[in-house]
């Protein structure tokens, strides 16, 4: 489970967890490059701003001190995204609470301690840190589950269907909002009709959030399961984030 607290916390839930569905069928080199773009747009405290409003004096893109650090993320990533053992760059804090670009490593691929080694620590003055972790694979676990599911699996809204069509995401995660937990998806699979259409119906909280997704049981949402119920955010109504729970 993550608690969500640091901006090294909302830059792995927005890029590593939030993996649509279609993501499956790609290769793990592929997921390295989604990783380290979606790393470049939110690796920022945006995601704040999805659930209520930021506290005066956040750190944003507009911050002078974080524009100085994507500047240099944008002149070291792709470089760096050519090594097999980098897989992605963010944005985060250090523990003075200032901008620090933090590099992540495959812990357990073959030469990872000589790139580290070979990493700047410092570059116009902006920190350079590296994290190692696991490398993110899609697993593809489309299968009903038995109570509790294992999340990064197939999910969706109940009622992305319309015309004999249906739609499905991944259910990414379980995170924690101050004492609540919540499952972590993106806006587009919990809620993405946001006007009236075939179903006739608009994404609202309290509807029913389903494991497996609607794709995997041909559309009929009567075999699939409610592991959660829809806390309506409209991420992508407000800024470019991506991002909805279900409780």
């Amino acid at each position: 489970m993550l608690t969500l607290t640091t901006v090294e916390d909302y830059m792995v839930m927005a890029t590593a967890l939030i993996l649509n569905h279609h993501v499956d069928v790609l290769t793990n080199r592929i997921i390295r490059g989604l990783f380290k773009f979606a790393a470049a747009i939110t690796s920022i405290l945006l995601s704040l701003g999805v659930f209520a409003s930021p506290p005066p004096g956040i750190l944003d893109e507009t911050h002078a001190a974080v524009r100085a650090v994507m500047a240099v993320q944008g002149e070291l990533t792709p470089a760096l995204m050519h090594q097999p053992e980098i897989l992605g760059t963010a944005i985060s804090l250090d523990t003075d609470d200032n901008p620090e670009l933090t590099v992540y490593a495959d812990q357990e691929a073959e030469n990872v301690g000589e790139v580290i080694r070979n990493l700047p620590r410092e570059i116009r003055g902006i920190r350079v840190q590296v994290q190692l972790m696991d490398e993110i694979q899609a697993m593809g676990y489309t299968a009903k589950q038995t109570p509790p599911i294992s999340l990064g699996t197939s999910g969706g809204w109940m009622y992305d269907l319309a015309h004999g069509y249906c739609c499905t995401g991944t259910l990414g995660s379980l995170v924690r909002i101050g004492s609540t937990q919540y499952i972590l998806s993106a806006c587009h699979v919990l809620e993405g009709d946001i006007l009236l259409g075939g179903n006739n119906r608009i994404a609202q909280t309290g509807d029913p959030i389903i494991q497996p997704g609607l794709v995997d049981e041909n559309c009929n949402r009567y075999l699939a399961q409610t592991v959660g119920t829809l806390v309506k955010s409209s991420s992508l109504t407000h800024s470019n984030v991506d991002c909805a729970i279900a409780s």
